[in-house]
């Protein structure tokens, strides 16, 4: 590791019984957890229940299973009681009840004595059990068309929970549970550029199609008016090799973001991505489910304290020559390998290798110019003032040349 003017170009970061260190959270709770699932709630709707009323189906389906259970029982059983109040009004009109017994008598609902035998003859019909024990007359007027509507009422019931029942198991966001992100993004060099990196694999044989990834970076910002936006959205490109945005999931890959000046990481300092935790990439993954069709989205969330700097993915995938097949190893996804990475911002690293006008050279253009070093993680990164163009050229130059010697 070399050094120029004693001050430290490349670092790895601290490890402790192989464990990498990380920064405690200080800031805001994510936004998305790990999971995925939104950390957010809603105040101040007006009409909330009529609204979420016009979209019944869809608010049974995004409930939780034990007010569905609830919902599905509890259904059930005011329809059974409803008819069966139909059928005891029946019954006690004709004057069943007051003849039970009578030899001479046609009852509409024979054997019928009480609220519980209408309640059982209720079940009965609706579900066509059949026992037996009670059953209606044809010849009393009423007997027919209650039991037609009953019947057909049932059936118009228990179409719609069936149908509903297999949507809430079938769901494709549960699709999502066989999908997984590492616990870690990592900040590393790669082909001359800086870039955050996050693993991605797929569970199952049965892969997604048609799928793409992409992130979004969350801050707070305020705009020239003064305007604060306290959850202001940033694109975030994430590539897969060569493939763009698309990904092809058959093995565990390695998304990257590369931090360039279309980045919201590019001007930021490893210390402001590290420890500042005033920010939140929310990474997502979409795609198609291959036996149903229907569309799955992933994602989770990524703050500074889920951030390494200097650190690469390790390599899972090998060929198995035994089997003849390649193979993932899932239990290596979480591990980083330690990898030479300057210390810097992209901005900065841009500056001193490819001498473009980056934002850094603009901001600093005006008045005296400036050099920013990256000192170790023990030191903060400082500013110093070269009063000498003629220096400061000269020292970019040995930056550079020193830079294509160690080789990041």
């Amino acid at each position: 590791m070399k050094t120029q003017d004693s001050f430290q170009m490349v670092e790895f970061p601290e490890v402790e019984d192989g464990k990498v260190l990380r920064g405690y959270q200080m800031g805001r709770p994510a936004l998305v957890r790990k999971g995925g699932q939104y950390r957010i709630s809603y105040r101040g709707m007006g009409q909330k229940g009529k609204r979420f009323f016009g979209d019944l189906y869809q608010s049974l389906i995004d409930m939780k299973w034990r007010y569905v259970i609830i919902i599905f029982c509890g259904l059930f059983l005011f329809v059974y009681l409803m008819f069966a109040i139909l059928w005891w009004l029946m019954a006690y009109t004709h004057g069943d009840f007051e003849h039970f017994g009578d030899p001479n008598w046609v009852p509409c609902i024979n054997l019928m004595r009480n609220f519980a035998d209408a309640l059982l003859f209720s079940i009965e019909t609706q579900t066509t059990i059949g026992y037996g024990t009670i059953w209606p007359d044809a010849n009393c007027m009423g007997t027919l068309p209650l039991v037609y509507l009953q019947v057909t009422v049932g059936f118009i019931l228990e179409t719609i929970l069936l149908g509903f029942m297999l949507v809430k198991v079938a769901r494709p966001k549960n699709r999502r549970k066989t999908l997984v992100y590492s616990s870690v993004a990592t900040v590393v060099k790669e082909e001359g550029e800086l870039v955050l990196q996050v693993r991605l694999g797929d569970l199952r044989k049965s892969h997604l199609v048609d799928t793409k990834a992409y992130g979004i970076f969350i801050k707070d910002k305020v705009t020239d008016e003064g305007v604060h936006f306290p959850l202001y959205q940033h694109h975030m490109e994430f590539t897969a090799n060569k493939m763009d945005d698309r990904v092809f999931l058959i093995w565990p890959l390695v998304l990257n973001h590369k931090i360039n000046e279309d980045s919201p990481l590019y001007d930021m300092k490893p210390e402001d991505i590290l420890h500042s935790n005033n920010f939140e990439i929310v990474v997502i993954l979409e795609g198609t489910i291959e036996s149903t069709g229907e569309i799955c989205q992933a994602r989770t969330s990524y703050t500074s304290k889920d951030i390494l700097w200097g650190y690469r993915f390790e390599n899972i995938v090998e060929f198995d020559h035994e089997h003849g097949k390649w193979r993932a190893n899932f239990k290596l996804f979480d591990d980083v390998i330690a990898s030479a990475t300057p210390k810097c911002s992209g901005s900065q690293l841009d500056y001193l290798t490819k001498g473009g006008r980056t934002t850094f050279e603009r901001q600093n253009s005006v008045g005296k110019p400036t050099l920013r070093k990256a000192y170790s993680h023990k030191e903060s990164l400082n500013t110093n003032l070269v009063e000498d163009k003629e220096e400061a050229s000269s020292l970019v130059k040995s930056l550079k040349e020193s830079l294509k010697e160690d080789r990041f």
